[in-house]
């Protein structure tokens, strides 16, 4: 099991989620930090509105009713400063109180514009408390005061519920953040870990062991999807080499051997007897030769490292210049071949990957027709397939050694006859699924067909 030994805190994950919860709660108090002066800015335009309405009304007053009238007016609105919550009072220019619901002129500070604030004390049921009043003054003619204000107890209160607020939301955010982000470190640091030890499982030699997925789709996933591919690709080059190695080991071991004891009597023989073993030896040298090209050719195929030279071809014009090769071959064995109809395709796939595998078709098919047969060759077109199909007058497959004869090495009783490796059918094998082709064996009384079915390209 890998371990780890860094600290919980100093995780990639951690310092994420601190940076988000961070610039979440910076956000969050910014975001309330507005609402509330925007809030309390409304409140006290509304307050201040409506005090500016008073003293322009009572200001008239003074000018049509003169000091008396103003008297009156006054002392008929004016009531108990907590049952009215608003201020009244007219004073002369000593600042000594004529009339208004306060005994004594304040003491006013200055807090904006014309706008002053002072604390008076208000008696209620809970008792006596110091009440923030908010007030404009106004000087009338022969210098009297008048000074109008309102109780902003209220205004206080709601400042400090949404400051509490404010403050609650971000401790919340930050609390549920951590939360999440304890969480989120959890689950990623587990899928992190298991990947590790998978990891270290691959490279102590378990090619076959992949990376977990969680499941949930996320980038964790995508990643441990991505390198799954990779080690795909990473064991079919593994088992293609296997395969090479293992392969060449054993078809090879057979013909070097008798190459080497056909040397060995060529230097103790006579000269002419010298001579055929040469022949045979260089036989068997050109058969060596011709299965490690299958070998190797197979290999390619498996691992898919053709892939790179993979381009869109006309089929059956791939299949028109094999032909062209092979019809000298079937005409000097005395076999008919014939050719078409050739119908356009359109594939994607190796041109030389394509071509092996028809050369090992029609290298098949001529070899096994007999003296006097047929060997047809044609591509069609159906839907959105394009067919390859060779046919030949030989002895066929029987149908319970179709699925064998493709492996590789495979040779049936009917073929030892004729010389070969019993690697043609396995490298069209090889071929058609890394075209992700079909590949169909059948009968053709007398005879085999070969039908290779290819998506067309668009």
């Amino acid at each position: 099991m890998l371990t780890f030994s860094r600290p919980f805190i100093r995780t990639s994950v951690v310092r994420l989620a601190l940076i988000y919860i961070s610039v979440f709660a910076l956000t969050t108090a910014a975001l309330f930090g507005s609402v509330y002066e925007l809030t309390l800015e409304a409140v006290d335009s509304a307050t201040e509105d409506l005090m500016d309405a008073q003293l322009q009304g009572l200001s008239e007053q003074y000018s049509t009713l003169g000091l008396r009238g103003l008297v009156a007016v006054i002392r008929e609105r004016s009531q108990g400063l907590d049952r009215s919550r608003a201020v009244y009072l007219l004073a002369d220019e000593s600042f000594r109180p004529l009339v208004g619901n306060l005994d004594a002129w304040p003491q006013l500070s200055i807090q904006r514009d014309k706008w002053f604030e002072f604390e008076v004390n208000v008696t209620n049921e809970k008792g006596s408390e110091l009440h923030p009043i908010r007030a404009a003054l106004v000087t009338l003619p022969d210098n009297y005061r008048l000074l109008i204000g309102t109780d902003v107890i209220e205004r206080a209160r709601l400042a400090a519920v949404m400051r509490r607020v404010g403050a609650l939301a971000v401790v919340l955010m930050v609390l549920i953040g951590s939360v999440i982000a304890i969480w989120m470190n959890r689950r990623v640091l587990k899928q992190v870990h298991a990947m590790a030890d998978a990891g270290q499982e691959i490279a102590k030699g378990d090619f076959a062991r992949r990376l977990p997925l969680s499941g949930y789709g996320d980038e964790l996933d995508e990643l441990a999807g991505s390198l799954n591919g990779l080690l795909e690709r990473i064991e079919q080059l593994t088992l293609a080499l296997r395969f090479v190695i293992d392969g060449t080991a054993h078809d090879l071991r057979g013909p070097l051997n008798r190459l080497r004891l056909r040397l060995e009597q060529a230097l103790t023989g006579e000269q002419l007897q010298g001579r055929a073993i040469i022949e045979a030896a260089m036989q068997d040298a050109d058969v060596l030769l011709h299965t490690l090209e299958s070998l190797l050719r197979i290999a390619q195929a498996q691992s898919g490292a053709a892939h790179a030279e993979s381009a869109v071809l006309d089929l059956s014009q791939l299949t028109g210049e094999i032909a062209e090769l092979y019809a000298p071959l079937a005409e000097q064995r005395g076999i008919q071949f014939e050719v078409g109809p050739m119908q356009s395709g359109l594939i994607q796939g190796s041109r030389q990957l394509l071509a092996h595998a028809l050369a090992n078709l029609l290298d098949n098919a001529i070899k096994y027709t007999p003296k006097g047969g047929k060997v047809r060759l044609w591509v069609s077109l159906n839907e959105q397939q394009v067919e390859l199909t060779v046919q030949d007058d030989g002895p066929g497959i029987p149908v319970a050694d179709r699925e064998r004869v493709l492996q590789r090495f495979v040779r049936l009783d009917s073929a030892q006859a004729e010389p070969g490796t019993g690697l043609g059918l396995s490298l069209v094998a090889a071929v058609c699924r890394f075209h992700h082709a079909s590949l169909a064996l059948e009968d053709a009384s007398p005879g085999l067909r070969v039908r290779l079915g290819f998506v067309a390209a668009v």
